[in-house]
């Protein structure tokens, strides 16, 4: 159980017309679990450059969440996309935990020579997307700089397979009601705020 917890099974796409995806999500009765602003800041490694592949595979993360309807939460996220280096990563490993003072952090990051990289600044309703057992949480983020993509995330306990068939019924319920996505971004925000071509 330790290790699903920290896994993470996800598909993101471009998103054309968020409104009409908020519309679907509400006709398919899927649950609003709520919207924040989020402030994510990227930093990169200073004896392993995650930037030094064609693929980035690892990202160490500061985030800011900001919820509407309470106070600002910050954490610090390691994930590293698997298989290592792949164009095509089928899950990540992911570790995260809430930190008390995101300041204090971030200095204690550059006193050990981590680099910030970029900043994701963002928009995110979050919905919950259920059908008998398997979950898929679904996010609509609006990133400045970017645009509008969609995330669809496996929030259950099965192993890979039943994760990939969750998402793809997600993903089918809500296009067969007309919704258009966009490419699939398999490479990430930082990424594309980068400019990296792959």
């Amino acid at each position: 159980m330790e290790q699903q917890r920290h896994t993470e099974v996800e598909q993101k796409f471009a998103l054309p017309e968020p409104d009409a995806m908020r519309d679907r999500l509400a006709e398919l009765g899927a649950a609003l679990r709520g919207e924040s602003r989020q402030v994510d800041v990227y930093f990169n490694h200073p004896a392993r450059d995650f930037l030094a592949d064609d693929v980035v595979s690892e990202w160490l993360r500061l985030r800011v969440d900001e919820p509407e309807d309470g106070p600002a939460v910050a954490s610090i996220n390691f994930k590293q996309w698997l298989p290592l280096g792949a164009a095509e990563a089928t899950h990540a490993d992911e570790y995260e935990s809430q930190i008390a003072d995101r300041g204090a952090v971030s200095l204690l990051l550059g006193a050990l020579g981590f680099t910030e990289m970029v900043t994701v600044d963002k928009r995110r309703q979050r919905w919950l997307l259920a059908g008998g057992p398997a979950r898929v949480e679904i996010a609509i983020d609006e990133v400045a700089g970017l645009g509008a993509f969609v995330e669809f995330e496996y929030d259950g306990d099965g192993d890979l397979d039943e994760a990939d068939a969750a998402i793809t019924k997600a993903v089918e319920a809500v296009t067969s009601g007309g919704v258009a996505l966009g490419e699939r971004d398999r490479r990430g925000y930082p990424y594309l705020l980068l400019g990296r071509e792959r």
